[in-house]
């Protein structure tokens, strides 16, 4: 079967298909892994990072055992090696997290998140993993015409990386439950087995005989050069920023735009894009009109992330989106211009795989310590400005030398405006670990002493630059789930922001104190609901997602309030610098814990009125709005209890979805949006809000809209 297999397959389109099918394999694990632990910690972007980096470094043991099995072992000898490690992920399949494994309510998550994944999908993507540089090895080793440079075949790899990441949210994950896309996975493992097994008899069959150079080499046929450490350590830098840069624009995407799944999947796919243009057969590379934009376009994203900017979407997303593009390509296209001969194949990817690994770690594990702020995306924007410049093409180095220096300038500007001396006195290691970059890179490319120096002068000045400068910050905090930061304004409030949405406000002047605010406001839709009648036979009432606990400030006696809270820093922030928790008439009890799943301990019928209020940045969590958790949430309360969404958000509107999933489950719903507040309210603290109320019973809600004056809808 093996042979006939092989046979009925042109060899280079066999290595190009197995190849395409374990890439495809590979990311498709990666997001199905991603799903099913997204309800264990929520829907914050450093889940998805944390992940990356766990499949990175994977990934990069795999490329050392392709390494060192194919220096150290005779080809043929390594590919019955390698089958039989092979076939030992069979025995695993299909894929599914261990049951009882909960995260941790006073600890970083993640280490228990790497122990996760290593533990449910660690040896069958360890195994795919090793497909890219060893099918192109064996490739390279086999009489074809185009065996003298395999590296194309990276190029098909990627494309499968691609096609996975793309069909997954289309086509798999719509259409399948994940038990099934568990078992069609272990199916798609069983191909790849046989498919290898196919590349492994032609590599068998071939004579070994040596290939001599093509009489005419083009331009991009790789050569058998002398390789140095430097060539080896241009490869790791070459690798680390962009893939630090990816993590950099998807913590912006995931945070600032929207908490949704997949979501992260839109830079990946440039990323992949860029490996597949630089490694085609025809290789293409960025314009050198573009490359010399570049700086303009880093310039003011570097400003837009300090200034914590996401306005006018339109403008800045496609903004961050295009320079990250063009800086990937950039960089990968010179790891494609730099590869080295066949002979050194599998050393070129473990080095490059080296450099993803450093950014995914830089991005995912070391900036959340080091950095009190999301600083680690400008300082890699910072770096790659730096470096732009020594891999322009002759014909586009005119361009940058007007684009680069007016950069430079404009960031001198910016940055001394807001200039905060006290940042190194605290964080001088993080200060320490970006110059020490600054200088590797300087040493490696041989930059220019000037241009060091600059460097250097830039570096210090964005290390230094806080918003405390230019606006009453009075302590920024983080953490596994984000940024954030207290803030004292000039009329006398005290407000918690979230990445750059405000997640509550409270009044400094002592008659206000205990008065809600923004989404909260008494006159506003939540405001209403807890002051109308109704409201009165609320004993048990919960809250997913605690905020500063303005909600508490609702609380009456005789009542039992409990807040569920993912994240122990917001809870310290809570309770340090605002006092809606600690004047509340009745106790509070607030248990950490994913809101989806620490509810789930509650009895059945406990609440009278369950408030999901969860927010990541300016998003909710999509998984805590599905038909699952809304099922979870009713079996939780009691037959006359209500509930209630907040569905506040700047570019979704979750009111459809909400309406389809209650009708599906023939619930009946009131919803009130306020897009607009009159002035004299918004000097008040009032914001903009929009909710949704939902119940079993439409007397239940009869009562409250009478009072709210607003029509009561029925499932049809």
């Amino acid at each position: 079967m093996v042979a006939g297999l092989a046979a009925g397959f042109d060899m280079g389109r066999l290595f190009a298909f197995t190849l395409f099918v374990s890439a495809f394999l590979l990311f498709w694990v990666q997001l199905m892994v991603a799903k099913l632990i997204l309800p264990l910690l929520g829907g914050a972007p450093s889940v998805w990072n944390s992940c990356l980096f766990f499949f990175q470094f994977t990934l990069l043991v795999g490329y050392g055992y392709a390494h060192l099995t194919t220096v150290r072992w005779h080809l043929r000898y390594q590919a019955i090696l390698h089958i039989g490690l092979l076939l030992i992920p069979l025995l695993l399949l299909p894929i599914a997290l261990p049951s009882h494994w909960n995260p941790p309510t006073d600890a970083n998550p993640i280490p228990w998140l790497l122990a996760l994944l290593g533990r449910s999908v660690g040896l069958p993507f360890l195994m795919i993993s090793t497909s890219a540089p060893l099918l192109q090895k064996w490739f390279a080793q086999i009489q074809h015409a185009s065996s003298q440079d395999p590296y194309p075949l990276y190029a098909a790899s990627n494309f499968g990386s691609l096609m996975g990441l793309i069909s997954y949210p289309i086509l798999i994950e719509p259409i399948f439950p994940l038990t099934q896309q568990s078992w069609l996975w272990a199916a798609g493992y069983g191909l790849l087995v046989l498919l290898t097994l196919g590349c492994a008899v032609q590599l068998w069959r071939s004579p070994h005989s040596s290939i001599p150079d093509p009489p005419h080499p083009t331009p991009h046929t790789p050569h058998s050069i002398p390789l140095t450490p430097l060539h080896q350590a241009q490869w790791v830098l070459l690798a680390f920023l962009p893939s630090s840069l990816l993590l950099g624009v998807t913590t912006y995407l995931t945070t600032d735009i929207a908490s949704i799944p997949f979501l992260w999947a839109v830079p990946l796919a440039l990323y992949l894009l860029t490996f597949i243009l630089v490694f085609a057969r025809k290789p293409q590379f960025p314009a050198p009109g573009l490359v010399a934009l570049l700086p303009l376009i880093f310039t003011a994203l570097i400003i837009l992330s300090l200034l914590q900017m996401t306005q006018p979407l339109g403008l800045v997303l496609p903004l961050h989106l295009i320079g990250f593009f063009v800086a990937a390509f950039v960089f990968h296209g010179e790891l494609s211009r730099t590869r080295p001969a066949a002979e050194h194949l599998t050393l070129f990817y473990f080095w490059v795989s080296v450099g993803g690994v450093l950014g995914g770690w830089f991005n995912a594990i070391a900036a959340p310590l080091l950095f009190p702020t999301v600083l680690e995306y400008p300082l890699m924007l910072l770096l790659s400005l730096l470096l732009l410049q020594h891999f322009s093409a002759p014909e586009g180095s005119s361009g940058l030398r007007l684009t680069l220096p007016l950069s430079v300038g404009v960031l001198l500007g910016v940055l001394l405006i807001g200039f905060s001396p006290q940042w190194l006195n605290y964080h001088w290691a993080g200060a320490l670990l970006a110059v020490g970059l600054m200088v590797a890179i300087a040493v490696v490319f041989t930059l220019h002493p000037a241009r060091l120096t600059v460097g250097l002068i830039l570096l210090v000045l964005l290390g230094q630059f806080s918003l405390s400068t230019l606006g009453g910050v009075v302590a920024t905090d983080r953490s596994f789930f984000g940024v954030y930061r207290v803030l004292r304004d000039r009329h006398n409030y005290l407000s918690l922001l979230h990445g750059t949405t405000l997640h509550g406000k409270q009044s400094l002047d002592p008659a206000r104190q205990q008065e809600p605010l923004t989404y909260f406001y008494p006159t506003g839709p939540i405001g209403q609901v807890f002051q109308a009648t109704e409201a009165r036979r609320f004993s048990q009432v919960a809250v997913l997602g605690l905020g500063i606990g303005s909600l508490a400030a609702y609380a009456q006696p005789g009542q039992q309030w409990t807040f569920y809270e993912i994240d122990p820093t917001d809870e310290k922030l809570a309770q340090r610098y605002f006092t809606f928790l600690q004047n509340c008439p009745v106790p509070v009890h607030i248990i950490s814990g994913d809101g989806r799943l620490a509810v789930k301990s509650a009895p059945d019928g406990t609440y009278d009125l369950l408030v999901m209020d969860a927010f990541s940045s300016d998003a909710i969590p999509i998984h805590l709005v599905t038909r699952e958790a809304i099922q979870l949430y009713l079996s939780k309360l009691s037959e006359q209890g209500l509930l209630v969404i907040n569905i506040s958000n700047r570019y979704l509107d979750l009111e459809p979805i909400l309406g389809a999933l209650a009708k599906d489950l023939n619930l009946f719903t009131l919803r009130q949006l306020e897009p607009t507040i009159p002035q004299e309210e918004r000097q008040l603290g009032k914001s903009p809000s929009h909710w949704v109320l939902l119940a079993k019973l439409q007397a239940r809600l009869r009562f409250i809209g009478a009072e709210l004056s607003l029509a009561t809808d029925r499932p049809n």
